[in-house]
């Protein structure tokens, strides 16, 4: 497994992590404020049948972090440009949260690229989501408490996941490390704001029109304990995706990846024999 840098079309570059072989490539996506080390109980397993390639979304990680707005079309046009970075013309798409909507999102103009996709718990197939989440979109005290601090870094970890101790050392460190980056500040909050507001989910009427076209086979993964966006948001996905598939796992929150990778990849690996 090696890392590289990677530099895109539109300026940015960002920090890849590519396993290499022969096997069906496999792109990993991950979620706000995370970077490609949520990956890393799942990673390993996944490597020995696919090359994955695993990539931090400029914004977050070791991506540059522009002024810019971190909307949906950004998001978009970042994993578009990784592909045609590393000049992948097809792949199963696996996304956590933010990284899975962009994978709905990127699907609208971008399906032929797309074989399979796995989805977890990507927000916009319900409008409710922790109350924790709404206050960043009031103004000027949204983008206060929408910073990146370690308290605040703290509280999001602890908000995503069902057993406190998933909240590790390493994990927090490398969380501060990433949010100390310049550009940081502006990155998280605005990601946030765009996609929540004081009443919940934004954009679901655009969100949800994409994905009753995103004709691929598609598996919804979600913890039965989810404080982010609930569980039974997993039914409007079901109701909209063509060709769905569903596993709802115990005893995980939001990061179902980091609480239960065993379970993790065994459902993904089983959709994608």
């Amino acid at each position: 497994m090696a890392f590289s840098r990677v530099a895109l079309a539109n300026g940015l570059s960002t920090r890849v992590l590519d396993t290499g072989g022969a096997g069906p490539t496999l792109v990993l996506v991950h979620g706000l404020a995370n970077a490609i080390e949520i990956w890393d109980r799942v990673l390993p397993a996944l490597a020995k049948r696919f090359r994955v390639v695993a990539l931090d979304l400029p914004g977050f990680g070791q991506a540059s972090r522009p002024d810019a707005a971190y909307d949906s079309a950004f998001f978009v046009e970042q994993l578009k440009g990784v592909l045609d970075a590393l000049a992948i013309a097809r792949a199963h798409l696996v996304g956590s949260s933010l990284g899975a909507s962009v994978i709905v999102r990127f699907s609208g103009e971008n399906l032929h690229r797309i074989d399979r996709a796995v989805l977890a718990a990507p927000g916009g197939f319900g409008r409710e989501t922790h109350l924790l989440m709404r206050p960043t979109a009031l103004p000027l005290v949204g983008e206060a408490l929408g910073r990146p601090t370690p308290f605040n870094n703290r509280l999001t970890l602890r908000l995503a996941v069902h057993d406190p101790k998933a909240v590790t050392p390493e994990l927090l460190a490398l969380t501060n490390r990433y949010a100390a980056v310049p550009g940081s500040e502006r990155s998280f909050p605005r990601t946030l704001r765009t996609g929540v507001g004081l009443l919940g989910v934004k954009e679901r009427d655009s969100f949800e029109g994409l994905a009753r076209r995103l004709d691929r086979p598609a598996l919804v993964l979600w913890g039965r304990d989810d404080r982010v966006f609930p569980a039974r948001q997993s039914d409007r996905a079901m109701a909209l995706l063509p060709r769905a598939e569903r596993v709802l796992i115990d005893r995980c929150g939001h990061y179902p990846h980091w609480e239960q990778p065993e379970v993790f990849v065994s459902a993904v690996e089983a959709f994608l024999a």
